[in-house]
């Protein structure tokens, strides 16, 4: 006859079957403990410290024989549990905390679009709005008038009819204190022209005297 399969221990997870081993481990090295204990000098004694080490050891060898014996007969969230681990890369905790990083960067940067998207239109539309009423009011029309008639009275309008621009007197009487102390620079320019001729005359006369 052929042999029946051996059926698997089910585990849910792999934090599941590890938690089940730090919990053999303790007992075993609790055992241990208590044993060692009961030779002569207790814990501390020096029979205890001669044979702790290779006790050890020996505890360590155990429990890896005892979990290698014991993977192929688990089967962890549907998979064959040496398969399991093949199959599953180990944990960057570096990579998770820099994929959780980018994860709330991205949800900042889409709430930032997001908000952009529905504040930049309506500024356009307010900006547009604002052109279309300058337009219009720069080019009113009486009423009864085209925009022929408009284009012909505007045409004509004297220089006169124009509004001064800002702070035009200003700039009028500015231009005016200008023109009139350009006047007496070129009224007095010949006669400072002169002074300084004689001025260097008399210094190339004193420079050539007999000393």
């Amino acid at each position: 006859m052929d042999q029946v399969p051996i059926s698997r221990i089910l585990v849910e997870t792999e934090p599941d079957w590890l938690r089940v081993r730090e919990n053999v481990s303790k007992s075993m090295k609790g055992v241990m403990e208590k044993r060692l204990s009961s030779l002569p000098g207790g814990n501390e004694g020096d029979a205890v410290r001669a044979v702790r080490k290779e006790v050890e050891e020996r505890l360590a060898k155990m429990q890896e024989d005892l979990f290698r014996l014991t993977n192929p007969n688990l089967r962890i969230n549907g998979h064959n549990y040496e398969d399991f681990v093949e199959a599953t890369a180990p944990w960057d905790e570096m990579l998770d905390r820099r994929i959780t990083g980018l994860n709330a960067e991205r949800i900042s940067y889409d709430a930032i679009i997001a908000e952009r998207r529905k504040r930049v239109p309506l500024s356009l539309h307010a900006l547009e709005t604002n052109l279309e009423d300058r337009r219009t009011a720069a080019e009113w029309l009486e009423e009864g008038e085209d925009e022929d008639e408009h284009a012909s009275k505007r045409s004509k309008r004297k220089a006169e009819d124009i509004p001064p621009p800002a702070r035009h007197q200003e700039a009028v009487e500015t231009f005016k204190i200008v023109v009139s102390n350009l006047a007496q620079l070129a009224s007095s320019a010949h006669t400072q022209h002169t002074r300084a001729q004689r001025a260097q005359t008399v210094r190339e006369e004193i420079a050539n005297m007999p000393r």
